[in-house]
């Protein structure tokens, strides 16, 4: 195992590169952007100890905070920011994709635009071409976006997806993704959470 921390343990702390903080709506610490700039992404690398690798698997469990809205501010670019939400990565110039977790605005898709692309109906962003079918994509709020934190339905838990958004959950490994890489590498694991917009109008917590 390569990377591993759950913050409903009792004192686990962030990786490197993320900011820890608690929140009124939840019992334990969560980790998200460290500065409340928008429009950037923020990593932390989980070293794979020169082991040779074709083959990833894994699962994020995040929540939603007001306003992310998925692929709606797409650079389309993997090396710049992509989604509202956490890019997988391996290597560099360019970064090679692995997984995507992107938060849309509500299940209902009630603004279709920023919502998730596999919502029925959806009249999302067109999705980088780099993702493919490599993503989740899931909102912790049935039909409303405010600036509060939406714990009752965690992201990306294939749990909950009501609405337009059953679609989003129909992968029957959720929550877990698994990855057959075109390569064998060696490449460390990097981890970034990415928002458009300031913290206090948006944020995926994990």
């Amino acid at each position: 195992r390569v990377a591993y921390f759950n913050m409903t343990e009792p004192g686990t702390t962030c990786p490197s590169g993320l900011r820890q903080t608690g929140n009124i709506n939840i019992n334990h610490d969560v980790c998200g952007r460290p500065y409340p700039s928008s429009g950037h992404c923020y990593s932390t690398f989980f070293s794979t100890y020169s082991i040779n690798y074709t083959k990833v698997c894994g699962q994020v469990r995040g929540y939603q905070y007001a306003t992310p809205n998925a692929f709606y501010m797409s650079t389309g670019d993997i090396d710049s920011l992509y989604v509202d939400g956490v890019s997988i990565t391996y290597g560099s110039n360019p970064r090679q994709h692995i997984w995507t977790y992107a938060g849309g605005l509500t299940e209902t898709g009630l603004v279709d635009v920023y919502g998730c692309p596999c919502n029925n109906g959806s009249y999302a962003s067109p999705l980088p071409f780099f993702v493919d079918n490599d993503y989740y994509c899931e909102s912790g709020t049935y039909d409303s976006w405010y600036p509060t934190l939406y714990v009752d339905d965690p992201l990306w838990d294939g749990q909950n997806c009501n609405g337009y958004e059953s679609p989003c959950c129909t992968n029957p490994n959720m929550p877990w993704f698994l990855k057959t890489l075109n390569e064998i590498t060696t490449d460390d694991i990097e981890v970034r959470i990415c928002g458009d917009e300031e913290l206090s109008n948006e944020d995926i917590l994990l």
